[in-house]
């Protein structure tokens, strides 16, 4: 959640981390490292982790399919969570249906991250190569001076 909030930053989501399970026996904070890490004792071991970019990397929205499973689960409590949960992805009915109202398609206030306009870039394109003939064209002359 820390993501959403306009002034968030790594630090001050260490400093959440730490106020709420600073006391926990498995949390940890490494002497050795930078200020922004910290540390989970998990079953295998000391695990260190480090907050720089972590706001950054959480961004992404789910999956589509991810929410569309969560909303089609057989635990009653899970879909009663997820049910009013918009799927961010492109609609896609047909292999020559291609909704291309992609601004419908994003939560309203959601932006859109690197991975969002690469999918919708790469959708434009698969639809414009399905609805077009391609030409080849042969150069009898070649233009060996490249003039």
């Amino acid at each position: 959640e820390e993501c959403w909030f306009p002034k968030a930053t790594d630090r001050t989501y260490l400093e959440k981390i730490i106020n709420t399970h600073g006391q926990h026996p498995k949390f940890g904070k490494p002497n050795y490292k930078a200020p922004s890490d910290f540390s989970i004792i998990h079953y295998a071991g000391k695990v260190d982790y480090s907050t720089d970019q972590w706001l950054m990397k959480n961004m992404d929205p789910l999956n589509d399919n991810v929410v569309a499973l969560l909303q089609a689960s057989n635990d009653q409590f899970t879909r009663e969570i997820w049910k009013d949960a918009e799927i961010v992805g492109l609609a896609v009915t047909d292999q020559n249906d291609v909704t291309l109202n992609l601004k419908s398609t994003i939560k309203k206030g959601m932006f859109r991250t690197v991975g969002q306009l690469y999918k919708e870039q790469l959708t434009k394109l698969m639809f414009t190569l399905r609805n077009t003939n391609p030409n080849f064209v042969r150069c009898i002359i070649p233009n060996h001076e490249k003039k």
